[in-house]
This record gives C-alpha cells, sequence and structure tokens, in this order.
C-alpha cells in the first residue's frame, strides 16, 4: 500500500474513533441526564434542551481539542526537528519512540531506542500517525550525519595531507639551500664536474619541491578519506636502496655513516612510491637530523612469507617515549606523516629502542602473493 494512503486511512481511523467517541459520551450523559431529569426538573434547575446543547458544546470542544493534539503535536516536533537539522545538529531526537525495557529517562542517541528493525511499533502515540514521514527523517538525519562525519574526516585528511607537504617541503629545499652554500663558498675552488653535479642535484630537488607544490594545489579537489595514491609494482629493495644513497649525499648527512643489507633478490611490492619514498626520507633525515655527526645509520629489508620487513636502526641517542607519543599524536610531524602513509598502504610501523642505544625504526609492508 502506498504510504500516503496508510497515513490516510490511519487519519480516517482516527476521526471516526473520536466521533463514536463524541458520540458515546454524547448518548451517555443524555441517558444519565433523563433518568436524573425528575430530580433536575423538580428543582428546575437546567432544562432538557440547554442541558444538551452544553454537552454537545463541550464534547465538540473536546472533539477538536483532541484532534488538534493527535494532528498538531506531531507536526511541531517535526518542525522542531527540522529545525534542528537547519543548524546543523543532525542528531535523531528521541522523544517520538516508545522508552523500551523500563527505561523512563531516555536521552538522544541512547541504545534502548531502535528505528532500525523495520517496524513501526516502537513509535508513541501521536507521532505513529505520521510513522512513513518519521522513517523518512530518521533516515535524513542519519544520511546527514554520516555525510557530516564524512565531511569531517575529509577535512582532516586534507589537513594532515597539507601539513605533512609543508613538512616534506623543507628536505628538498635544505638540499638546495646546501649546494648553493657550497657553489657560493668563495673558500672552495669546485671543479666543474662538482659544478655539474651540485646543479644536477638542485635540478632534482626543485622539480621535487614542484610535485610535492602539485600535491598540494591538488588538495581542495579529492575528498576520500585515504591519501591520493598512484600505485605500481616496482621493486623496493633497489627503491629502498636510491632512497638511501639520496639522503647519503644530503648536505647535513656528510658525517653520517649508512650501511644496506638487503636479502640479494628482488622484491616486488605495489605502492607508490612518492608517498613511500617520503616515508624513508622522513625516517633517515630523523637520524641525521636529530643525532650527532658520526652517527651510524644501518637499513635491512628482509622476506617473512607475504610480507616485507624493513628495518632502519641508528646507534644515536634514542627517543624520550613520552616525545615519542607526542609525535605520533601531531599531524605534520616526521614520525606521524611516515606513519600515515605506510598504513595507506596496508602496513604497519612501529619505533622502539635499538639493542645497543639509538632508535630502531621497522616497517612491515605487505607483498601480494
Amino acid at each position: 500500500m502506498n504510504p500516503m494512503t496508510r497515513m490516510a486511512f490511519r487519519f480516517i481511523k482516527l476521526t471516526v474513533v473520536l466521533v463514536m467517541a463524541f458520540v458515546f459520551c454524547f448518548v451517555v450523559s443524555t441517558v444519565v441526564f433523563i433518568y436524573f431529569q425528575d430530580m433536575v426538573n423538580s428543582r428546575n434547575m437546567i432544562s432538557t434542551k440547554t442541558f444538551l446543547a452544553f454537552i454537545g458544546f463541550v464534547l465538540t470542544i473536546l472533539f477538536f481539542i483532541t484532534f488538534g493534539w493527535c494532528v498538531g503535536k506531531p507536526l511541531t516536533y517535526l518542525i522542531r526537528w527540522i529545525n534542528r537539522l537547519s543548524k546543523g545538529n543532525y542528531s535523531q531526537p528521541l522523544e517520538h519512540f516508545r522508552k523500551q525495557n523500563g527505561d523512563s529517562s531516555g536521552t538522544e542517541g541512547s541504545s534502548d531506542y531502535d528505528s532500525s528493525d523495520g517496524s513501526h511499533n516502537h513509535y508513541r502515540y501521536p507521532y505513529v500517525l505520521y510513522k512513513e514521514l518519521f522513517d523518512r527523517m530518521s533516515q535524513l538525519s542519519n544520511q546527514l550525519q554520516r555525510s557530516e562525519i564524512d565531511r569531517l574526516n575529509a577535512e582532516a585528511k586534507k589537513q594532515e595531507w597539507i601539513a605533512a607537504i609543508s613538512h616534506d617541503l623543507k628536505t628538498p629545499l635544505s638540499y638546495v639551500e646546501g649546494y648553493a652554500h657550497m657553489l657560493a663558498a668563495a673558500e672552495y675552488q669546485w671543479t666543474d664536474e662538482e659544478r655539474q653535479n651540485f646543479s644536477r642535484q638542485i635540478s632534482d630537488k626543485t622539480a621535487e619541491m614542484k610535485h610535492l607544490i602539485h600535491d598540494l594545489s591538488r588538495t581542495g579537489r579529492w575528498s576520500v578519506e585515504q591519501f591520493p595514491m598512484n600505485r605500481r609494482e616496482e621493486d623496493i629493495v633497489n627503491f629502498l636502496r636510491d632512497r638511501m644513497i639520496d639522503i647519503a649525499n644530503h648536505p647535513l648527512a656528510e658525517q653520517a655513516s649508512f650501511t644496506f643489507i638487503d636479502p640479494e633478490s628482488v622484491c616486488m611490492i605495489d605502492f607508490d612510491s612518492r608517498l613511500l619514498g617520503r616515508v624513508f626520507q622522513n625516517v633517515f633525515m630523523n637520524a641525521v637530523i636529530h643525532n650527532p655527526p658520526g652517527i651510524e645509520i644501518q637499513c635491512s629489508i628482509s622476506i617473512d612469507g607475504n610480507h616485507c620487513i624493513i628495518v632502519i636502526e641508528d646507534n644515536g641517542i634514542g627517543i624520550n617515549e613520552t616525545k615519542l607519543t607526542q609525535a605520533m599524536d601531531q599531524s605534520g610531524k616526521g614520525i606521524a606523516i611516515a606513519t600515515a602513509f605506510v598504513e595507506a598502504h596496508a602496513g604497519c610501523m612501529s619505533i622502539l629502542p635499538a639493542d645497543g642505544k639509538g632508535t630502531c625504526v621497522k616497517i612491515v609492508l605487505p607483498i601480494r602473493p
């Protein structure tokens, strides 16, 4: 049956019930009056016509009050509900639900009110007259609430993405700054080959900065909860080796020692090279920047079943557990950025004290079977 037809049928049923109640009360009042007519007339208190007219008037007023309450109260409630939605409050009010399990306190969001079971017996009267309309309003509230949550999540992701790019811009900028200072240093006489190498490094890092700025400009055009990714199957061993060599050439890493231990085999993984490259860049640069000169950094990669395990260790001063927790909780920090990008690849990253001293970063990535 059409929802509007069912609603109209309930209104007709309500009207018939009220009319029957009106007639019943009128008949009962008339019978009672006739029964006591002799006593009333003997005292000349009221005539039959006057009594019947008075009773009819009172019952008519009660009929319209009752009918207006049944019809008007749910409409007033709906108006208040719509007003809540217009103010951005998408939670569903619960006054129209029956109280379950003897709970008389009923608050918004209470689990005692279940409107998802497909039945309408949970509606109170007179709200049940508009149960189809209330069903649609509930769906609208839930949809708006989900949309608002999705919007907030997407906005948080965008802010995290912007903070990540702003942080990662510092690394190629430091390359450019370092090589520019080296080229401008009057106390050194660089060969043409060295100058070409410096210029090539500056050009490469400038291109990297352009890519990051391009990613920043695209932020307003994506709305998914995950970071925008461009996955491609590549050899993670060569990729990681190249990233470490790149960091080893950084001007700030001149006094750092790097060791790479690989499984002497190819390990193909489906990943976004730019995002994962920023992960390794953050981890390596943190080891270089936050430790004294002469730091030794060792990177090893191994395969365990369907997982690739990457371990990056240093023999530096280590990281305080409190500071580590704070860094993990703050978006825009190198550790938080790296963790988010690893998780975007369905992997996990943990930071632990190294066996001796220093810090151990363990990254586990899934291998497509």
